[in-house]
């Protein structure tokens, strides 16, 4: 036989198999027939790991998705050999799946696998539901299995419940080819995902999320007229489970009818002749009779170690006699499994069986802290759904006794391991069961406090955000424990991402209740450096867009400086919605609505596009006629003075308040007034610094970054009248030097000056003027051109020009010698000409003056040993430049730098060789230490926004 008739010999016997095979309540092909698309499905995906393991809660679909892959491997023409197990199929000797596989198959495994990996179509080995197994599998039989299967070339595609991956092949294990398994998780339906399952199943849609086993229950309810719509899963079960009683109870009634005998057969009678359906009334009590049957077979399930009914047990519930065996499994209400039975959907069973357990025995049982009990994990379903049933008889508060119990447990260090699985386990499934989980406010807090205590590598597992998304809790207990939790976050940020879900689902609702946050400083794991605080800005700004006008009424609501914070924001990144709140404020009748309106009123008139400007003035004008708040009327000033269609009739009370000190009318305000009032302005302004305590500098500063004027404003061939009121205020207050010297460094940055405003602020005769002026002006004009933001070619060419005009008549040490420190530090960021023509006319200078050479030669051999590129520029000067002419430091620099030494290190040894020491600076002839200017020192200072006024 060639390799070709072996393969298609292998792929035969595999297809003839899972036509055999059950699936749940039905053949593998009816079942794959159900399945729905959906995003977190198997869809196409071919298993290439050794082991894939799909994870799911009982009735999410996994033995659906099991069978949809393997017919959608059998089908085309070049099938795939899959073959199809149960747990049940599996013995008490079997290390692993594949000695059941090869039973499964009736063939040697090894070499059907060999075959199948030769020809490149893998064999796969579906394990559906590893829970039936006769004996829980441990992760040295998952060990095993997987050893086997990578030796054999075959590969396993694992259905089962959380528990049973948890119990098994733990991704933790610390086993062979565990920690590498592929794992893939089944959640529950929603959106377009759950409306196409409904529609296949001929449901309304139900609300939120679903298992696709509550479509599957519901679908034969519904088409009995029954509404299903708002149904939980105890409603729809129980439902389920009569009808099914009922067709049961049908079936053996026809199974009770007389025959007629002929010749050894029984012959069935014609249709017409077909005896009539019993009254109401016997069908009902045989429906009640196979229902009592049914929970007596639950119970006596709950007693089995992995939940199966023995077949002895089910004869005697549903005997042959009778036709109660055969209605039971025609009708798929039980299903033959392995040696036993088992009811066809497994989360039917659960909620069965918990109707008859024993939960104060099971919970001394499960929580004993002294040894193992025993019981495989995936049993809690049934112990769940005993929680869950007792909560939907008897209420939320008979479930209080039981949560703390098991809390209890958790917090018991002795407990031993196994006992905090079961109490973590059953703690979750109450909880989440509860019929009000609001009733346990207490015990979630607690909850939530120790798992932002743990940390995201925390011991207590299985409370992640899915759990909390699921609690039916209202909105301001849900957000003040997310408040908590997110402190829990690893690096998914997986509660985050639940809060900014929620923020979208609940819309301007949850903005409030996020704004409670801004009180909460505690730090974020997940987020180094950030807390709870800063999160609750992030996620309001992302958010923005959803309801920007109820953003800015929340956050003004807050009367929080975070909620301040963000409003400023605001004005810059959402003006048009800043101007209509600042509106609705003005309007309001809240006295702190008012002080709202005019405090961001003024941060976003800077921003605002004509309708916010129009908008802006109304609320002004609605402050400016409130007389009992006079405080207010400054910030209405200021925001009519800013429109040019508002100004003209508002300017002069506005120049008043501002002579008056209002703090709403600052210069930042008036300047904007200053191209069509400019006398007005700049006459404000110069009356206004004449007084004690005027403050210059932000004066300076705005009409530093004012246009000039123009026109008539602005003769032709004179200086700007701002420049010009510069120089009055320095001949008048020559401490204002530095200030005064800024405000032109800053003009000539943004090449707003002219040739004129060096004469306009000093005078004809700079040389006159007092040594701290001229070294002020000196110090400015030596700083190059910023790198970044654009150095204006104007204005770097007028700097240069203006220094060199100083530098004409400049003789005094105390100007020369902070400028050649000043002029060494900038070396690396000034072309290395313009840099040594500086130096040469300030050594020139020094020469001429009164400093000394050897004052001079220390500080040039000074400035190159803290500055490199000074110290190089020094070194390479070419002999045709004409050196500055120094001393016996220099010479020796220069001729360590001869012999090879690098210039910074050659001026400090020159230094140190010499014995120079840094004294007291100011005196003739002594050294002064260089001190280091920022980078940029000498443009304007630009302070921070103002203060922020009120309340908010």
């Amino acid at each position: 036989m060639t390799s070709g008739q072996r393969l298609d010999a292998v792929v035969d016997l595999t297809i003839r198999q899972l036509a055999r095979a059950t699936a749940g309540p039905a053949r593998i092909a009816e079942l794959a027939a159900d399945r729905v698309p959906r995003a977190d499905g198997l869809a196409g995906e071919e298993p290439g790991s050794v082991l894939t393991v799909l994870v799911g809660e009982p009735g999410s679909g996994r033995t659906t998705e099991l069978a949809a892959l393997a017919v959608r491997r059998a089908g085309g023409t070049a099938p795939l050999p899959t073959l199809w197990l149960r747990g049940a199929d599996l013995r008490p000797g079997d290390r692993g799946p594949l000695a059941a596989a090869e039973r499964a198959l009736g063939a040697p495994l090894a070499e059907a696998a060999a075959c199948c990996a030769e020809a490149g179509r893998p064999l796969l080995v579906l394990l559906d539901g590893p829970e039936e197994a006769p004996a829980a599998l441990d992760a040295d039989w998952w060990a095993d299995a997987v050893r086997q299967a990578a030796e054999l070339g075959v590969r396993l595609l694992v259905a089962c419940r959380p528990e049973s991956w948890e119990t098994g092949p733990s991704p933790t294990a610390a086993r062979e080819g565990l920690a590498h398994a592929r794992l893939h998780r089944l959640g529950p339906l929603h959106g377009e995902d759950l409306a196409l399952a409904a529609a296949h199943y001929g449901v309304p849609v139900p609300p939120g999320r679903g298992y696709p086993l509550l479509l599957r229950l519901a679908a034969p309810l519904h088409r009995e007229g029954l509404d299903t719509a708002a149904a939980d899963f105890a409603e729809l079960a129980g439902g389920w489970l009569d009808l099914h009683c009922l067709r049961i109870a049908r079936r053996i009634a026809a199974a009770d009818r007389p025959a007629s005998h002929r010749r050894g057969r029984t012959v069935q009678p014609a249709p017409a002749a077909a005896a009539p359906e019993p009254p109401p009334g016997a069908l009902r009590r045989l429906a009640a009779t196979v229902a009592g049957r049914v929970h007596e077979a639950a119970r006596r399930m709950l007693g089995a170690g992995q939940g199966a009914l023995a077949p002895a047990a089910f004869a005697e519930l549903f005997p042959t006699a009778g036709g109660w065996g055969r209605a039971v499994l025609a009708e798929g209400l039980f299903v033959p499994v392995g040696d036993g039975y088992r009811l066809a959907h497994e989360a039917v069973a659960d909620w069965l069986q918990g109707r008859h357990l024993d939960l104060a025995g099971a919970a001394a049982r499960l929580l004993a802290t002294r040894e193992r009990p025993g019981v495989p994990r995936h049993r809690a379903g049934a112990v769940s759904a005993a929680l869950r049933g007792l909560g939907e008889r008897h209420g939320a508060g008979a479930l209080e006794p039981w949560l703390h119990r098991f809390r209890q447990v958790l917090d018991d260090p002795a407990a031993g391991e196994e006992a905090h699985w079961w109490a973590a386990r059953l703690l979750r499934a109450g909880l989440a069961g509860s019929p009000d989980p609001q009733a346990h406010a207490e015990l979630l807090d607690r909850l939530a406090e120790r798992l932002a205590g743990d940390g995201p590598n925390g011991p207590l597992t299985g409370f992640g955000a899915a759990f909390w998304e699921a609690l039916a809790l209202p909105a301001a207990r849900r957000w003040a424990l997310l408040a908590v939790l997110v402190r829990a976050d690893g690096p998914d940020q997986a509660h985050l991402r639940s809060a900014a879900a929620r923020l979208r689902a609940d819309g301007p609702a949850a903005l409030a209740h996020l704004c409670a946050w801004f009180s909460d400083g505690r730090g974020l794991p997940a987020r180094p450096g950030s807390t709870v605080a800063d999160l609750a800005q992030d996620l309001l700004y992302a958010h923005r867009a959803f309801a920007v006008d109820e953003l800015t009424e929340a956050l003004v609501a807050a009367a929080h400086p975070r909620a301040d914070a963000l409003l400023t924001v605001l004005a810059v990144e959402e003006p048009s919605a800043l101007c209509r709140a600042v509106d609705r404020w003005s309007h309001d009748g809240r006295p702190e609505r008012h002080v709202a309106a005019a405090v961001h009123g003024l941060r976003a008139a800077p921003y605002a596009g004509p309708t916010g400007r129009q908008l802006l003035g109304f609320a002004a004008l609605a402050l400016l006629a409130r007389e009992a708040e006079p405080g207010l009327h400054g910030a209405a000033l200021a925001l009519l003075v800013r429109d040019p269609a508002t100004r003209a009739d508002h300017l002069a009370a506005a120049l008043a308040a501002y002579a008056a000190d209002d703090p709403f009318v600052t210069p930042e305000v008036l300047v904007t007034a200053l191209g069509t009032d400019p006398a007005a302005v700049l006459g404000a302004f110069e009356a206004r610094l004449g007084r004690p305590g005027g403050a210059v500098a932000p004066v300076l500063r705005v009409l530093a970054e004012a246009p000039p004027l123009t026109g008539a404003a602005a003769p032709s061939g004179l200086p700007d009248p701002a420049t010009r009121l510069a120089g009055r205020l320095l001949r008048g207050s020559p401490e204002r030097a530095e200030l005064v010297a800024d405000y032109l460094g800053h003009r000539l940055a943004l090449g707003t000056a002219g040739p004129g405003d060096l004469t306009a602020l000093l005078g004809a005769g700079a040389e006159d003027r007092p040594v701290a002026v001229r070294r002020a002006f000196a110090l400015v004009l030596a700083q190059p051109a910023p790198a970044s933001g654009g150095g204006h070619p104007h204005g770097a060419r007028l700097r240069r020009e203006f220094l060199d005009r100083l530098l004409a008549t400049e003789r005094d040490p105390a100007v020369l010698e902070p400028l050649l420190e000043r002029v060494a530090q900038q070396a690396g960021r000034e072309e290395d000409e313009r840099s040594r023509t500086v130096v040469r006319r300030i050594t020139d200078a020094w020469n001429r003056g009164e400093g000394g050479p050897a004052r001079l030669d220390a500080l040039l051999v000074r400035c190159a040993g803290r500055c490199a590129a000074f110290a190089l520029l020094l070194a390479d000067w070419p002999a045709a430049a004409r050196p500055p002419v120094g001393g016996a430091l220099l010479a020796r620099m220069r001729e360590s730098v001869a012999r090879g030494r690098d210039p910074q290190y050659a001026a400090a040894e020159a230094e140190r060789s010499a014995g120079v020491t840094a004294r007291s600076p100011g005196a003739p002839g002594e050294v002064r230490p260089v001190i280091a200017a920022p980078v940029g020192a000498a443009g304007v200072p630009v302070p921070g926004r103002p203060g922020a006024h009120g309340t908010l």
